[in-house]
């Protein structure tokens, strides 16, 4: 009977050693969407971290007095949010690098318009709400702070100015 608990326990621990070097060994694996060469998300962090500031500069989109003011705070922020993805866009690396990126500023022009049609939105209701894409069943905005988050760009995640 002694035997059958050891076994047991050597069981149990030796999984949960396999599960933690999995975790947070060698053994685990990159994430699907993290860069080969980090050259592209150094600059986006600082790009976006640019975007960010001026965004700041404006006035909070929620603490303006009238629906149809949100929507130009929103509307002057979105202008910003182009200008950096085009920016990014002129540095897209190339290959599988560059195709990570490509769907990433595809999925970020997306959540633009998202942001775009809930200005418009706004100017017709003042009580609309901001709806975000699908993709995949997910809201669009997981692939994009994913995506910001395994290349440690935390400047290109999703905004929260709206």
């Amino acid at each position: 009977m002694r035997a059958l608990i050891a076994v047991a326990i050597v069981g149990m621990v030796s999984i949960w050693v396999y599960v933690m070097y999995l975790s947070f060994g060698p053994g685990r694996a990159a994430p699907p969407d993290e860069l080969d060469d980090p050259t592209f998300a150094i600059a986006a962090q600082d790009r976006c971290r640019e975007a960010l500031d001026a965004v700041g500069q404006l006035p909070r989109a929620a603490d303006t007095p009238t629906a149809a003011e949100r929507a130009d705070v929103i509307d002057e922020a979105n202008g910003i949010f182009a200008t950096m993805l085009d920016d990014l866009t002129a540095i897209t690396p190339t290959g599988e690098d560059g195709e990570l990126v490509t769907a990433w500023l595809t999925d970020w022009h997306t959540f633009l318009d998202d942001r775009e049609s809930f200005a418009t939105a706004l100017r017709a209701d003042s009580s609309a709400r901001m709806l975000v894409s699908a993709k995949d069943g997910q809201h669009i905005t997981e692939y994009l702070d994913a995506f910001a988050g395994d290349n440690d760009m935390p400047a290109c995640s999703t905004p929260i100015d709206v």
